[in-house]
């Protein structure tokens, strides 16, 4: 593979879920909370060179257990300041390993909320406090190196259709220009997608963009229920490989799926921790618009350099494959046109005459999916088209 590092795009990270062990420390260090000795494996009891950042000690098998490590390590953030930190870190990790765009879930809910007496009571200046250091974060990672950040606001599904709807009431009296998705996450198996139809309306008239998470534990079903209430990406989305009609459906409505492999193999039961079971490789090769996510990248112990190592790797994705995957992510970013126009020119300026080389051949060849094969013309007729330098 060519040396040349590849752009990178994620569109699926929990901003909680990027506390690595070592922050985590630091966070309870400066908090002045105790961290308890069985929350991390100590040096020596794991792969180092794996786990760069320190690993988190849970059963992989156990979603409970990776529930309770999320809240555990969400304990640890106890202002907004807190969260510049954890912003900061992620960011400049990844940036480092050629991340140019990057939607962070954030969840007013975790950030603002308390309960008292079953009455939930949002505080405002706290949740504008967090994203003020957020953004300074963002502005401070951009010294550096060059990337862009949007914001997507969780509705918590297992909490009730009330508390989501409630989530979004609340961006609607505190918008952000930075915030520009609304997601359902959360456990698939709370609710359907029907029980929270106020907040589908309400999204789409405050403008926000949808992806919502289906098709991990949930079949298939729980896309197509996405899909039918304005879901234009679907976060991770892996069962839709057991229904083609539904695969069909993905490619011709240009809805692209948010993978995340390292999350994948430790949640989806399925596959029963073995990543060569993931389909990946036969949903891209049937056509299906893909990227590539962290999804919880503290928690487990990835970063985007790992997910785009992966896919080259075990699936054999090829240098070409991988800058399509990312130019999928900028075609489906919630952000504004000329930003995507920006980011994608900024891809393109990447492709080296080798690549332009296999491209043509590809094409040629057409040994890949219709689908894959249009999107590589559209690819050479715009790189035809922009200035030489």
């Amino acid at each position: 593979m060519n040396d040349q590092i590849i752009p990178k795009v994620i569109l699926h990270e929990h901003i909680e879920g990027s506390i690595t062990p070592i922050m985590a420390q630091k966070l309870a260090d400066k908090n002045q909370i105790p961290f308890p000795s069985s929350l991390c494996y100590k040096k020596g009891e794991y792969d180092e060179q794996e786990y760069q950042n320190g690993r988190y000690r849970y059963d992989e098998t156990n979603f409970i257990e990776f529930i309770q490590t999320y809240d555990a390590v969400s304990h640890f953030l106890k202002n907004p300041e807190d969260y510049y930190l954890i912003t900061f870190d992620f960011l400049s990790r990844n940036a480092k390993q050629g991340l140019i765009y990057c939607e962070l879930f954030i969840s007013p809910y975790h950030i603002c909320a308390t309960e008292f007496d079953g009455k939930m009571t949002w505080d405002k200046e706290r949740f504008q406090q967090t994203l003020t250091q957020m953004d300074k974060a963002i502005i401070d990672v951009q010294k550096n190196h060059n990337i862009t950040v949007r914001y997507h606001v969780i509705g918590v599904r297992h909490l009730g259709a009330k508390i989501v709807h409630e989530t979004l009431k609340f961006i609607e009296n505190n918008p952000h220009h930075f915030i520009t998705g609304f997601n359902i996450a959360g456990n698939e198996r709370a609710g359907h997608f029907d029980d929270f139809q106020d907040s589908h309306q309400l999204a789409s008239k405050l403008g926000l963009q949808k992806s919502y998470h289906a098709g991990e534990i949930e079949p298939a079903e729980s896309i197509i229920q996405a899909l039918k209430h304005g879901a234009t990406r679907i976060g991770h989305g892996i069962k839709a490989i057991d229904d083609q009609n539904l695969i069909n459906e993905l490619i011709k409505n240009n809805i692209t799926l948010e993978v995340a492999l390292t999350s994948n193999r430790i949640l989806v039961n399925e596959l029963h921790g073995d990543i060569y079971l993931h389909p990946i490789r036969r949903l891209y090769d049937q056509g299906v618009r893909i990227t590539l996510n962290t999804d919880d990248a503290g928690i487990f112990g990835t970063d985007i350099e790992k997910e785009y190592n992966i896919a080259q790797s075990i699936f054999a994705f090829s240098r070409l494959e991988l800058l399509d995957i990312t130019l999928c992510g900028i075609q489906a970013a919630f952000a504004e046109e000329l930003v995507k126009s920006r980011l994608i020119e900024h891809v393109f300026s990447c492709f080296t005459s080798d690549d332009k080389q296999v491209m043509k051949k590809c094409i040629n060849d057409k040994k890949y999916h219709p689908a894959i094969i249009e999107r590589f013309l559209e690819y050479q007729k715009q790189l035809l088209a922009m200035p030489v330098n």
